[in-house]
C-alpha cells in the first residue's frame, strides 16, 4: 500500500512539474509573439560547446551586456537595450531594443530561391538571422526539426560562423523557438542552430555563389569553407556586413519598443535621419511626414502598439510614418521641427513636456490630446467623474454613438488661457450639453490643436467591465474610425487608405504526395498547354522552372504555382495541416495572398474534380469578395476566408434537403472553435439565414452557397468568412477570447488567440462530421443541436414589412427553411433567398442590396 501512494506521489509531482513547465513555455511564446513587431528577439546556446571542423572547441553566445557593448560599437550609439526573457544552463532568451536591421548588401542569394526578394513584402513575414555550427552527433536528441520546414532561406555568408538570413510567419518562428528550446533545430542533418535573432532587413543580397557549383546548397558549400569557427560575440558576427554600411546603421534602427520602461533604463533617441527620410515628399505644413505618438512615462511602449494599429487605419500609411516619442526623448530629440502631427495619448503628462508641446503647437505645429491634461493649458476643465467612463457624442452627422472618455468635460464659455488662440467646439456630450471636442488656432502661427476628452484612442476591450458596456462600445466601433478620419481630414492630415494590393499566384498545397497525384490526374484532360480555361478565370498551371518575376497575375488568368517550396506565402499551412482532421474536406488547398474572390476558382473546377479531393480555396485578401444577395465582402487580413466545393447525391437525406446546407456551414463554424476546449462560453452564435454572430449584437461572419445539378448529383460551391483576428473597425473572434480572459482574471483559464489557419481547420473539421451524421441520421439531430446556437427560439417577427403580418419563429421546417406561426394559428415556411432579417426590427423582409 505504501508504495502504491509513493508510486502515485512520484507520479502526481511528476505531472505537476510538466504541467508547470508547459505552462512557463506558454507564457515565454505568448511574451515572445508580443515583443516580435518591435525589438530583436535572440535565442542562443549557452555554456557549451561546438565542435568545429578542426575539433577545435570554442565558447558560443555573448552575455547580454557583451551583447550591448558590440552593438554600441557598431553603430557608435548608446541605443542598445537587453532584456533578458529566460535564461537557462544552455539557452539564453533576449529581446533586444531598438530592433536591429540588416542591409542585405555583401550577401548572397540562397541558391534554392533565386528569385527577386522583397524585404518590404509583409507585415506578416518575420526576417531572422541564424547562425549555425556543424552538427554535433554526439548529444543525444529524442527527435529532429529541419530547420527548412520552418523557413524559407533567402541570403547566407560565410565566415567565423555560418550565417543566414530567412523569412517565416509568427507562429513559424514560435515553433523555431520551441525547436530551439528542445535541442532539436538542424538543418540538412549538417549543421546545427545555435544562435537565431529576428532582424529587419534592407537591400537585395547578390544572386552569385562565389565558388560554389550549381548542384551545390550553401550549407554544403559552407563545409568546402576555410574551417568552421564559432562568433564568440556579435560584433564578430557583424563584422561581415559591408563596412559602407556602418554609418547607415546608425539611423535605421526602429525606434518602437514593446517592453515597459523603467527611469533608470537608457531609452533610444529618434534620429534625425530616422524622421526626415531624404526621399519623403513634404506635406502642405512644409514638415517631413512623421506623426509622433506620446504615451506618457509608464509603460509606454506597451501602450505605443495598442495605439498605433488604431491609427495606422486612420492614416494613409503610404504618406504617413507613426513614431513612439518617449518621455525621454520629448526634451532631448530635435522631433519639434520634423513633426507633421503630434498625438497627446496620455492623461498625464510629466517633468515639463507639456511646455514643450505647447512650445511645438505656439510655433505652428498640429496636435491631437486625447483626455490629456495638456488641454488645461488652452481651456478650463471640469471633472465629471473619478475615473474613465463612457459617453453618448453628437458630432457632426454622428448623435447616437456612444465612446469611452475622460474624466473632464470643458468650460462652455470657451474661454481661451492663451493669448491669440480661438477655440471652436467640435463636438458635445449628447446628454450634458458640454464641449468635449474643441479646435484651438493659434492665429500668429496657424498652429491647430484639437482637444478631445473623448479617448478615440482606445479599443472597447480597455473599458470592458461588463458585457453590456463592451457590446455598446464595439457597436460605435466603425463610427469611431470614421471620426477619427474626419478629425484627422480636419488637420490637413491624408486619411485615405492605400490602394489594395497587388493580385499573386495562386499556390498548390496538399496534406499528401497522394492527394496532388490524384489531383493533377482529374484535371489532365482539360489542361491545354497547362492552362484550364472556364467562364470566369483561367487558371495556369507553372510546373517548369519559369521566373516567378516573369510570372503576370490578372483577374482572369491567374497562375498556380504547384511546388510550393518556390514561393513564401502568408498562410501557416503547417497549422492547418496540424489542425485539420478530416478524411476528405481541405485536403487540397489552393492558396493566394490576394485574390479577386476564392469562389471564381472552386467553380472553375466544379465538375472536374473526382469525389475524393477535397479542394479547397483560401486566401489572406481579397479584392472582389461576394457575399449572399450580391453584397461586397469585406475582406481585410485576420478574416479567415474559404470556398470549397462539395458533391451531394441528390437521392441522399441532405440531397433532399440542401437549404439545410448554410445551416450546416454556419454551424461547422460556431462549433470549430466552440467545441475547442475553454472556448466553449464564446458568445458565437447563428443569426437566420446564413450569418455567424456576437450574441446577437454584432456579425462576425457569414456564408454563400450555390448549387447546381448534374447526374443526379448536386454540385455546391460554398464561401464563408469569419472575421478571427481582424478586430477593427467592427469585432472579431480574437476580440471576444481577450474579453474572456480580461474577465475571468483566473490564469488557469487562459485562452490563447486563434489564427485563421486554427479556424478553417476546426471549421472543416465539423463540417465534414455534421454533413456525416445528416447524411446517416436525418435532419431531426442536427436541428437540435442547431437550436442550441441560433438567436430567435421562439422570437415576435413581422413578415414583409412594419406593417406587415405578426408571427413566432418556431424553427427550421423539414426542407430548412424558416418556420413560423402567424397570429391566426397558421404555419407558414419563409425561404431565405430573398428574405433578410433585420433583427433590430424584428423583420423579415426581401432583400435588397
Amino acid at each position: 500500500m505504501l508504495i502504491t501512494v509513493a508510486y502515485l506521489y512520484i507520479y502526481l509531482m511528476r505531472w505537476v512539474r510538466r504541467r508547470s513547465d508547459a505552462m512557463k513555455r506558454l507564457q515565454l511564446i505568448n511574451a515572445i509573439r508580443k515583443s516580435l513587431r518591435c525589438s530583436s528577439i535572440q535565442l542562443q546556446k549557452t555554456n557549451r560547446s561546438c565542435i568545429l571542423s578542426s575539433g577545435t572547441n570554442m565558447s558560443l553566445a555573448p552575455g547580454p551586456t557583451d551583447w550591448c557593448s558590440n552593438l554600441q560599437t557598431l553603430v557608435g550609439k548608446e541605443l542598445v537595450n537587453v532584456e533578458v526573457m529566460l535564461e537557462k544552463s544552455n539557452v539564453r532568451i533576449c529581446a533586444i531594443e531598438p530592433k536591429l536591421i540588416v542591409p542585405l548588401n555583401g550577401w548572397t542569394s540562397y541558391l534554392l530561391n533565386q528569385s527577386p526578394f522583397d524585404g518590404e513584402k509583409s507585415k506578416d513575414i518575420v526576417f531572422v538571422m541564424l547562425e549555425l555550427m556543424q552538427y554535433n552527433h554526439e548529444v543525444q536528441r529524442n527527435q529532429v526539426t529541419k530547420l527548412e520546414e520552418l523557413v524559407n532561406l533567402v541570403a547566407w555568408k560565410s565566415g567565423r560562423s555560418f550565417q543566414a538570413v530567412a523569412e517565416c510567419t509568427e507562429n513559424g518562428f514560435c515553433q523555431l523557438t520551441r525547436s530551439f528550446l528542445d535541442n532539436c533545430l538542424v538543418a540538412q542533418e549538417l549543421l546545427e542552430v545555435t544562435s537565431i535573432t529576428s532582424i529587419d532587413v534592407r537591400g537585395q543580397p547578390d544572386k552569385m555563389i562565389p565558388g560554389a557549383s550549381g548542384s551545390q546548397t550553401p550549407l554544403l558549400h559552407f563545409q568546402k569553407l576555410s574551417g568552421i569557427q564559432s562568433s564568440s560575440d556579435f560584433n564578430n558576427s557583424s563584422q561581415q556586413l559591408d563596412q559602407d554600411c556602418k554609418e547607415e546603421l546608425s539611423g535605421m534602427y526602429s525606434d518602437s519598443d514593446c517592453a515597459g520602461e523603467a527611469p533608470a533604463e537608457p531609452l533610444e533617441e529618434i534620429a534625425p535621419e530616422m524622421l526626415t527620410p531624404v526621399t519623403r515628399k513634404e506635406n502642405l505644413h512644409g514638415k517631413p511626414p512623421n506623426v509622433l505618438v506620446y504615451c506618457g512615462k509608464k509603460d509606454s511602449s506597451r501602450l505605443f502598439e495598442n495605439v498605433r494599429s488604431i491609427f495606422a487605419q486612420c492614416l494613409n500609411t503610404d504618406k504617413y510614418t507613426v513614431y513612439h516619442l518617449k518621455h525621454d526623448q520629448v526634451k532631448t530629440t530635435p522631433w519639434l521641427d520634423n513633426t507633421t502631427l503630434l498625438i497627446i495619448s496620455s492623461d498625464k503628462v510629466y517633468d515639463g513636456v507639456d511646455e514643450v508641446f505647447l512650445k511645438y503647437f505656439l510655433e505652428g505645429g498640429t496636435v491631437v490630446s486625447f483626455g490629456s491634461s495638456f488641454d488645461a493649458k488652452f481651456v478650463t476643465r471640469i471633472q465629471t467623474n473619478s475615473k474613465s467612463s463612457i459617453l453618448t457624442l453628437s458630432y457632426e452627422n454622428w448623435s447616437d454613438a456612444t465612446f469611452i472618455c475622460g474624466r473632464h468635460v470643458y468650460e462652455t464659455s470657451l474661454k481661451s488661457l492663451l493669448c491669440d488662440v480661438t477655440l471652436t467646439c467640435l463636438a458635445q456630450d449628447k446628454h450634458r450639453g458640454n464641449p468635449v471636442i474643441l479646435e484651438a488656432v493659434h492665429e500668429t502661427s496657424g498652429g491647430v490643436a484639437l482637444l478631445s476628452q473623448v479617448n478615440f484612442d482606445k479599443d472597447p476591450s480597455e473599458m470592458a467591465i461588463s458585457q453590456d458596456i463592451f457590446t455598446i462600445l464595439k457597436l460605435s466601433n466603425s463610427i469611431r474610425f470614421e471620426i477619427l478620419r474626419s478629425l484627422f481630414r480636419r488637420l490637413g492630415i491624408d486619411s485615405d487608405q492605400p490602394v489594395l494590393p497587388s493580385l499573386t499566384p495562386i499556390v498548390l498545397l496538399s496534406c499528401s504526395s497522394k492527394s496532388k497525384q490524384q489531383f493533377f490526374k482529374s484535371l489532365s484532360s482539360r489542361l491545354k498547354d497547362g492552362h484550364l480555361v472556364s467562364k470566369d478565370v483561367t487558371l495556369q498551371f507553372i510546373t517548369d522552372d519559369i521566373s516567378l518575376s516573369a510570372i503576370n497575375v490578372t483577374s482572369s488568368v491567374i497562375p498556380v504555382i504547384t511546388d510550393a517550396q518556390r514561393i513564401s506565402i502568408l498562410f501557416d499551412f503547417a497549422v492547418y495541416k496540424a489542425n485539420l482532421k478530416t478524411k476528405l474536406i481541405g485536403n487540397v488547398m489552393f492558396y493566394a495572398d490576394v485574390i479577386t474572390t476564392t469562389m471564381n476558382l472552386i467553380e472553375s473546377l466544379m465538375f472536374s474534380l473526382p469525389a475524393d479531393i477535397g479542394l479547397v480555396a483560401v486566401a489572406t485578401r481579397q479584392t472582389a469578395g461576394v457575399g449572399r444577395g450580391g453584397n461586397a465582402w469585406l475582406s481585410p487580413p485576420g478574416c479567415a476566408m474559404f470556398s470549397l466545393h462539395l458533391r451531394v447525391p441528390q437521392r441522399s437525406l441532405l440531397g433532399e434537403r440542401i437549404p439545410f446546407l448554410q445551416h450546416i456551414v454556419s454551424l461547422a463554424v460556431v462549433l470549430g472553435v466552440r467545441q475547442k476546449p475553454g472556448y466553449e462560453n464564446l458568445d458565437l452564435c447563428i443569426k437566420w439565414p446564413n450569418d455567424i454572430y456576437y450574441g446577437a449584437s454584432m456579425k462576425l461572419g457569414g456564408n454563400i452557397v450555390k448549387s447546381s445539378i448534374m447526374n443526379d448529383i448536386i454540385h455546391a460551391n460554398i464561401g464563408c468568412g469569419v472575421n478571427v483576428a481582424n478586430k477593427d473597425p467592427t469585432i472579431c473572434i480574437n476580440d471576444l477570447i481577450q474579453m474572456a480572459n480580461e474577465t475571468s482574471r483566473d490564469d488557469s483559464k487562459w485562452l490563447n488567440l486563434l489564427s485563421t489557419e486554427e479556424v478553417i481547420a476546426l471549421s472543416l473539421n465539423c463540417l465534414e462530421d455534421l454533413i456525416a451524421k445528416f447524411q446517416s441520421d436525418g435532419p431531426d439531430g442536427f436541428k437540435r443541436l442547431y437550436y442550441r446556437y441560433w438567436l430567435h427560439g421562439n422570437q415576435r417577427v413581422r413578415l414583409n414589412s412594419e406593417d406587415g403580418p405578426e408571427a413566432t419563429v418556431i424553427g427550421l421546417d423539414e426542407f430548412g427553411f424558416l418556420l413560423v406561426r402567424l397570429s391566426n394559428g397558421q404555419m407558414e415556411s419563409v425561404q431565405p433567398d430573398g428574405n433578410s432579417f433585420d433583427m433590430m426590427r424584428n423583420l423579415i423582409a426581401p432583400k435588397s442590396n
